[in-house]
């Protein structure tokens, strides 16, 4: 596809205007390359990541520890947030991932700010080493698998076609006989069951907190509908696995949101897109998954080796994914559920001939998602009003 019409559509943008926020996250991409071939990846729709380093250089691994001190010491920040991604994260090399940990541990040595640090995997590189360096340097990690065997290898496959579950497995056992309890992400096949994935999670593995996100998607995809699979999903953990204590963060989001609460969840409720991503060329990027767009969907100018990490807020194409995160479509702001679901993703609301101003992809299955799980809980809310105080003029 063409990306002229969204490069005009930036131009409109005027970037002296925007509340860009102070960044205290930063998403790395330790590899360009993945070790599975996932059959609904974002990833690799974009062709440009094959124009990137396999693994995040040496120079810009440097330049990047240069700008996080200069930029946490600049707005005095006593918190930041860094999580490895990829790709595969783990095909970084363990002695160069020591190596950056070692760099950061200086940093919070020397700024006194705290430098939380997780990263997203697939755990099939998972060995005993591994987990060493994760206990030794507190990196957080986060597992994707979608479910039991017969669920996620019919799409988590490597490159000879063959299912990975036994492989992420291992890894996440791994992981927890370290004493690691890493956190889980699944993404839903709309044609499975449920049911079969939540006693998998719960029953079978032991795990009472975990996420499950809609496959992305884009206008132009005709992905199939999801209000069938989560009204069933919520159906069932309400009525059955709520009172066990399991949390799925997605579900816990729907429901904060339709009871008035701030939602905060990548998937939906609103908020700001301000993720800035570290490439493995140095390269400054908005958030990671908005290049389903297309080739060169979320190609900037800035860099760490030519910009402060705060500049990337200047850059044309990132300032136009903050903003459409906020400038919702008629459309959405018109929806009796637009506090539970603030438009959707903001990729999933993207569309060649009217980039972001669409309502999610999935809008008419969020609408009957929302307003089943608003019938349900909506008999159990209990308004609690503060006292007011009369005054009484004598």
């Amino acid at each position: 596809m063409t990306m002229s019409g969204v490069s005009e559509s930036y131009a409109s943008f005027d970037s002296a205007s925007a509340d860009v926020p102070i960044f205290t996250f930063v998403l790395v991409k330790l590899a360009s390359r993945c070790n599975i071939d996932c059959t609904y990846c974002y990833w690799f729709r974009d062709a440009e990541v094959y124009k990137k380093p396999p693994v995040l250089t040496v120079e810009a691994e440097d330049a990047f520890c240069q700008k996080l001190e200069e930029h946490i010491r600049s707005f005095e920040l006593e918190y930041f947030m860094v999580v490895f991604h990829g790709g595969e994260p783990l095909l970084f090399p363990k002695r160069r991932f020591i190596t950056l940990q070692d760099k950061l541990r200086a940093i919070e040595k020397r700024t006194g700010c705290v430098i939380q640090r997780g990263v997203t995997t697939n755990a099939i590189l998972i060995d005993r080493e591994w987990t060493e360096i994760f206990k030794t340097y507190e990196v957080l990690p986060s597992v994707s698998i979608d479910g039991p065997a017969e669920i996620h290898d019919q799409v988590r496959v490597d490159f000879k076609g063959k299912g990975t579950h036994a492989a992420t497995l291992r890894g996440m056992e791994l992981l927890r006989a370290a004493g690691i309890q890493p956190g889980i992400i699944s993404v839903c096949n709309p044609a499975s069951d449920p049911v079969q994935l939540l006693a998998y999670m719960v029953d079978e593995l032991g795990i009472k907190e975990f996420d499950i996100l809609p496959p992305d998607a884009k206008h132009g995809d005709d992905p199939p509908p999801i209000d069938t699979y989560f009204i069933k999903l919520f159906d069932v953990w309400y009525d059955t696995y709520a009172a066990r204590g399991v949390r799925i963060s997605t579900l816990d989001a729907m429901i904060r949101g339709l009871s008035g609460h701030l939602s905060i969840c990548d998937t939906i409720g609103l908020g700001r897109v301000d993720t800035v991503t570290l490439m493995t060329d140095g390269t400054l990027e908005p958030l990671d998954v908005l290049r389903i767009a297309g080739d060169g969907s979320t190609a900037t100018q800035s860099s760490v080796f030519a910009n402060r990490l705060q500049d990337v807020q200047e850059d044309p194409r990132w300032l136009a994914a903050f903003k459409a995160s906020l400038a919702l479509p008629e459309v959405c702001r018109k929806c009796e559920f637009l506090d539970a679901c603030g438009g959707g993703h903001l990729a999933q609301r993207w569309s060649t001939e009217r980039q972001y101003d669409n309502p999610s992809v999935y809008c008419e299955s969020w609408k009957a998602i929302f307003s089943h799980i608003w019938k349900r809980i909506a008999p159990t809310l209990v308004v609690d009003l503060e006292p007011v105080s009369v005054r009484q003029d004598n």
